[in-house]
């Protein structure tokens, strides 16, 4: 290992910044980029870098307890419900104001600040009165406009969608063989994690084939639409199995690691099933998202068929293209949707009915 930052794939520019920062660090810092651009990993190596006499040189003592998550003095501040709670920030402040134990910093970090709307105030507030060895870490997948003061009282540390040449090679390098490596890659929407269960999923194509044969199968019964509904539910569930077989393998690397380096237990254990759990929930809806963007394809194709018949005087091929043009704008706002804490199964057959009318 060259340095912390060296299994961060992909983020060139913002490993740069990082590299930079680590050696003239200000008290705040917003990391902000998509689920699965290496965020979480460049975070966790900047903590060890923050640490570090030498910057993150990956070998030494403080650079081992930050990357195992056994530094005392690295806090990943917990989030108990779907948003962030002004005690919980509270919290994170308390935290914040402690004497660091080491001769390093006292590093606090806020995941997924987006979800702080009801509680900004609290947060905006500890930024602005930071304690002079402390340095606040926020991550977010993106930022609304009523958070923008946020952003203001930190550096912002941008990524991006990791490339699908990038993932084909990174899953290549784990035993996939090239084609199925590249498939799973362009499907991922440049989520390295959702690559690496997608290229682990034998299903995958027949749930494609399944969400594909919906129009075929809406008979304008409601018995039958909900039928189909659990169906689709069902294969979602199915569809999270290997993600949960990979968190299982990095849990017990963790629990070996832990061992092997004498401790009692695996460092800030709730914190990682909680990143789990989030995980597992953020995957059923990006699921969900992927078979709608294959139901949508196939009513693409019905409205191009629609309006080339058009064109050559058929007058059903009118009624086709209006129906095309309603489903999609369906699926659509059901896709739109899924940003809300909805009921999946509720949306799926809502969405099923609403088709089998057009």
């Amino acid at each position: 290992m060259t340095d912390v930052f060296d299994a961060v794939l992909g983020q060139d520019r913002a490993v740069a910044a990082l590299r930079h920062y680590a050696e003239h660090p200000v008290h705040a810092y917003l990391f902000t980029g998509p689920a699965g651009s290496g965020m979480h990993e460049a975070l966790v190596a900047f903590t060890a870098a923050l640490q570090c006499p030498d910057h993150g040189c990956g070998t030494c003592e403080a650079c081992r307890l930050a990357l195992t998550g056994a530094d005392s003095d690295v806090t990943f501040a917990l989030r108990s419900g779907t948003n962030w709670q002004v005690e919980e920030f509270a919290e994170a402040e308390r935290v914040s104001r402690r004497r660091p134990l080491g001769v390093g910093h006292q590093i606090v970090v806020i995941e997924n600040v987006e979800l702080s709307t009801g509680s900004s105030a609290k947060l905006l507030k500890i930024l602005e009165e930071p304690p002079t060895r402390t340095i606040f870490l926020l991550t977010a997948e993106a930022l609304p406009e009523s958070l923008v003061t946020i952003m203001s009282r930190c550096i912002e540390v941008p990524f991006s969608p990791l490339s699908i040449e990038t993932i084909t090679d990174y899953l290549t390098r784990d035993g996939f063989d090239a084609l199925t490596a590249r498939a799973a890659a362009t499907a991922s929407g440049g989520d390295l994690r959702r690559a690496q269960v997608l290229v682990r999923d034998t299903e995958l194509a027949a749930r494609i084939a399944t969400w594909q044969s919906i129009p075929d199968r809406l008979d304008g019964v409601s018995a039958h639409v909900s039928a189909l509904a659990i169906e689709l539910s069902a294969s979602i569930d199915a569809a999270l199995a290997p993600l949960l077989v990979l968190q299982e393998e990095e849990m017990d690397r963790l629990v070996a690691e832990a061992k092997s380096l004498g401790q009692r237990s695996v460092s800030r254990r709730k914190d990682i099933e909680s990143r789990f759990k989030r995980e597992q929930r953020r995957f059923r809806t990006e699921d969900l998202r992927f078979g709608l963007s294959a139901l949508t394809h196939v009513y693409r194709q019905r409205l191009v068929e629609g309006l080339e018949g058009l064109d050559d005087g058929d007058r059903r091929s009118r009624v086709m293209a209006s129906g095309a043009i309603r489903c999609i704008e369906a699926i659509d706002a059901a896709s739109r949707g899924l940003q809300q804490n909805i009921d999946e199964l509720l949306m799926i057959t809502n969405l099923l009915l609403t088709l089998s009318r057009q």
